[in-house]
């Protein structure tokens, strides 16, 4: 495998017009491609879109049942509650 003079990144075989360069994947410079360096060069074709595995990510997060909102609600009210004590103590 060939790597870019200039950014390091791999060099791949691409057609332009009836030659074929080697063109870098990151910065996307060009150089002639020696006839050795094409023969090392294997291509591998890209499976079909049925052999394609198809997956999903969870990207919503999970619902609060009806309880852990009451628990939520009721937390509140204590801390207000609270805090509303420890105010009227200090203002005393």
């Amino acid at each position: 495998m060939k790597f870019c003079p200039k950014c390091g990144g791999p060099m791949v075989p691409v057609k332009k017009g009836d030659k074929i360069v080697l063109r870098c994947t990151k910065c996307g410079y060009e150089m002639p491609a020696p006839p050795d360096v094409i023969k090392r060069y294997k291509h591998v074709a890209r499976p079909h879109s049925k052999e394609k595995v198809v997956t999903t990510k969870v990207i919503s997060k999970p619902q609060q049942s009806e309880l852990d909102r009451e628990m939520l609600e009721q937390a509140k009210e204590e801390y207000y509650e609270f805090v509303l004590e420890q105010m009227g103590e200090y203002g005393e």
